[in-house]
């Protein structure tokens, strides 16, 4: 099993994307998921996305895929003004995949839950905005990945978000795995339980992208992979079992001084691939 890697832009996220691209050369980084920001990259104009898309050519770097916007934009949003306008801006997101040759966009299927009635008309307002986008999607050839969200959200268990994918029933709609937020809704898995195996979902066909971080299995920490406890060792030989052959992308914390940072997420990177090595 190849593993692929990369890192999401949110490592850098208050500062433009362009002073990011030098160091992820100097750190041989190749591979990214950019999530938009207004003081990072938010493009107004085609023209933006193509010039960006040049200069990430030129340094050898390959966008895998697009993070929906996180100021604001939920999906299942109970108020259709905000719910439209949450779809729109994910909208958004999928043309800036398209023409930075990306073929995947991230979206959480949704925010906070109040109480049981509210999660069961959020849940439907999120299959409302999903079928929409997918439509929307289908015209660029973008595939949409549901990411497992912090506990007390739409979609903080994964047996929630294969029921919306049962609902809406296409081959361009999967799921990314969060690994930090899978410890953090499933605290039993720190003794080294890795359920995945338990949950009735065809991982070979629905696993299109995965992030990686850990934590303490109490705080959305975003701390680097066995900076925490989560149980690596079992996640590699489930990614074997299945034969994942999508990309893996480190989730770190936002930094100011990169350099040491990138190396360390460098070492990490080697450290896992040695995982595979040894099984």
């Amino acid at each position: 099993m190849n593993l692929n890697f990369g890192i999401s832009t949110m490592v850098y996220y208050q500062k433009p994307i362009e002073k990011l691209l030098p160091h992820l050369i100097k750190s041989k980084i190749d591979t990214i998921e950019i999530r938009p920001g207004q003081n990072h990259f938010q493009p107004q104009e085609i023209s933006e996305l193509l010039k960006l898309k040049k200069r990430l050519d030129q340094k050898g770097i390959i966008v895998k895929a697009i993070h929906m916007p996180m100021n604001g934009v939920d999906i299942s949003h109970p108020q259709e003004y905000e719910r439209i306008k949450s779809v729109r801006e994910i909208e958004k997101a999928i043309l800036m995949a398209y023409h930075l040759r990306a073929d995947l966009v991230v979206v959480h299927p949704g925010a906070i839950v109040n109480n049981s009635d509210d999660r069961k008309k959020r849940i439907y307002l999120s299959v409302e905005s999903l079928k929409e986008i997918m439509d929307f999607s289908r015209n660029w050839n973008i595939r949409i990945a549901l990411e497992n969200t912090p506990p007390g959200r739409i979609g903080d268990k994964l047996e929630e978000i294969q029921l919306i994918l049962e609902i809406i029933s296409s081959k361009a709609l999967g799921i990314c795995l969060d690994t930090g937020h899978y410890l953090l809704n499933n605290p039993e898995i720190e003794q080294g339980k890795l359920n995945l195996y338990k949950i009735l979902i065809n991982w070979q066909t629905i696993l299109f992208h995965i992030h990686l971080h850990d934590n303490d299995g109490m705080h959305d920490l975003h701390l680097l992979p066995q900076e925490g406890i989560f149980p690596w060792t079992s996640f590699i030989s489930f990614l074997r079992e299945i034969n994942y052959q999508g990309t893996l992308i480190i989730e770190p914390k936002e930094k100011d001084d990169l350099t040491d940072y990138l190396n360390r997420i460098f070492m990490v990177r080697d450290k896992i691939r040695s995982l595979v090595q040894d099984q």
